[in-house]
């Protein structure tokens, strides 16, 4: 059974877990972010959508003096963004907001979501995701916050769950230089996302790649700690292993550098390895 994680007070976040899982291409972490912010305002005695009010200074946590023309790009954004969530027969794509009023003078944005989005935020009864609004608006990347939001919606009834790679990467709209390079799409995305959330809120989880062969067909990912700590040691003893690896292989680099200096290493044009030759390798007194 799924370790249950302890509720932060304040604010929380809920929608459907259909919400939760769509492919979003959203490109900064503030489009998450006023999302976020607009739906811990719906509360459950809400029977329609109605228009909130989010100051900017809550959106743009960490800039201060967010410029006129950031929330405008922001604004515009999730007024054309729109979502796609798979069904059976296909697929369903909504808009995110349908009116966003930005006032200067109050410094607040005053939007509304779109209509068609009613059964994802209201009345939500059973095969939802909610998460700490203030945990969320800590996370640093657009990466960091889907895979979060993600996870959680099935991290309260699954001990783990392995994810297709394909619609991994259709949920988080990774670039083709990541679905090409899975080294990258761990390093960058997988990786950070996990220290990331691990850093910044409450959910705690490890994932490790599923293959068929050699090709990486799905992503599972583990929440309870009895899976999480042989992953966790397996992924300590890679590291250990790469890093053994990489400083032989300086070391061979160091003594065939040290062989043409003829035991005076000093840097000279066009020997690119005195540095790593005068690292291991002592010249001779």
């Amino acid at each position: 059974m799924a370790e249950r994680q302890l509720a932060l007070p304040g604010p929380i976040v809920k929608k459907s877990n259909h919400i939760a899982r769509c492919a979003w291409p959203a490109k900064s972490v503030f489009e998450p972010r006023l999302v976020a912010l607009v739906a811990s305002r719906v509360t459950v005695a809400d029977e329609d959508f109605k228009e909130y009010e989010i100051p900017v200074d809550e959106l743009f946590r960490e800039e201060g003096g967010a410029t006129h023309r950031a929330i405008d790009e922001v604004s515009k954004a999730l007024m054309s963004r729109t979502i796609l969530i798979p069904d059976p027969d296909g697929w369903t794509m909504y808009s995110v907001f349908s009116k966003c009023r930005y006032n200067r003078k109050k410094r607040t944005v005053t939007v509304r979501f779109d209509p068609d989005l009613k059964p994802h935020y209201l009345a939500l009864k059973g095969h939802f995701t909610q998460y700490s609004l203030f945990e969320f608006l800590l996370l640093p990347s657009v990466y960091s916050q889907r895979i979060f939001e993600i996870l959680k919606s099935w991290q309260p009834t699954h001990a783990e769950i392995t994810l297709p790679i394909e619609d991994l990467y259709k949920q988080l709209a990774v670039p083709e230089s990541h679905r090409a390079d899975f080294a990258a799409f761990r390093r960058r995305v997988l990786e950070k996302a996990h220290k990331d959330i691990h850093k910044h809120t409450s959910l705690r989880f490890d994932w490790e790649p599923v293959r068929q062969g050699r090709v990486v067909t799905g992503v599972r990912f583990v929440f309870t700690q009895a899976r999480t700590a042989p992953i966790a040691a397996a992924k300590k003893k890679k590291a250990v292993s790469d890093e053994s690896q990489k400083r032989n292989q300086a070391m061979i680099q160091a003594h065939k550098c040290y062989a043409q200096c003829h035991g005076q290493c000093t840097p000279r044009p066009g020997l690119l390895q005195c540095d790593v030759c005068k690292r291991y390798v002592q010249p001779k007194a």
